[in-house]
């Protein structure tokens, strides 16, 4: 599925790295919060993923780079501890499935050292118990454990326990589970965190992590830099200043209105 520049003078090692996958999900905070930390860490564009299941699309590439930009790339340097996904097209809904598949397959043949998912979660769907925090953490039941220098950051934030859905929301099949406490719980607008947590089985590896963001609809750079500035703490990145890409001023929101087109 991972697809190197042809320009790297050698292979991508990627299992000393905690990678970072974001989920096309609630205000697009994720995608957001990788394009700051590909920016703030000046990390390099090193390869592709293999975009046949999501929805095709193309545009420019940052800091004047020749080339195009494609729906799903990774980027990565020697002098950080982390490789990004950064994936700006949603999946086709009929290869949704596919999609996990072929990417946890990657990431399990690429020994990632540990995996970070990063959701945004619909905040019309918080509990009164969770007016505390709007960041919250899952691990996986199946997940290895997390390594020392991340686990030990964790204090710093909840576990993440959804209320019990209600009857009337829950399948036969769900109800039938409840209680097993082996299940990944529903994420409001998690887009496929869910879907890629529950295909973690026994077998897996990797160390897995997801940091779940409370966040409404609209201009959500705010809640872009609050999720790095976590995540700088979290996994001790050492961010002295978090830096916009280029493409922000313009790209972002698009051009600014002609103001004589209104009279």
């Amino acid at each position: 599925m991972f697809i190197p520049l042809q320009s790297l003078s050698s292979p991508v090692d990627f299992s000393t790295q905690i990678l970072i996958l974001p989920s096309i999900s609630k205000g697009n905070v994720p995608q957001l919060a990788c394009d700051l930390l590909i920016a703030s860490l000046n990390l390099h564009h090193v390869g592709y993923l293999d975009s046949k299941d999501l929805v095709p699309v193309v545009g420019g590439r940052e800091r004047g780079e020749r080339g195009v930009s494609t729906p799903i790339e990774v980027f990565s340097s020697r002098e950080s501890p982390i490789t990004v996904v950064l994936q700006r097209s949603p999946v086709l809904k009929a290869y949704k499935g596919d999609f996990v598949k072929e990417i946890m397959d990657w990431i399990k043949t690429a020994n990632f050292k540990s995996l970070v998912l990063l959701a945004g979660m619909d905040t019309t769907s918080r509990t009164d118990s969770q007016m505390q925090s709007p960041y919250y953490y899952y691990t996986p039941p199946s997940s290895p454990s997390l390594p020392s220098e991340i686990s030990n950051n964790l204090d710093i934030l909840p576990v993440y326990q959804p209320a019990p859905l209600p009857d009337y929301l829950q399948t036969e099949a769900a109800k039938a589970k409840e209680g097993e406490g082996d299940t990944v719980p529903f994420i409001p607008g998690g887009g496929l965190t869910r879907r890629m947590l529950s295909s973690i089985g026994p077998e897996w590896k990797i160390p897995t992590l997801a940091i779940l963001q409370f966040v409404m609809e609209g201009d959500n750079r705010g809640d872009s830099g609050m999720q790095v500035a976590l995540l700088n703490r979290l996994l001790q990145l050492h961010i002295q200043s978090i830096k916009e890409p280029e493409s922000w001023k313009q790209g972002l929101f698009g051009s600014t209105h002609d103001g004589s087109l209104f009279g």
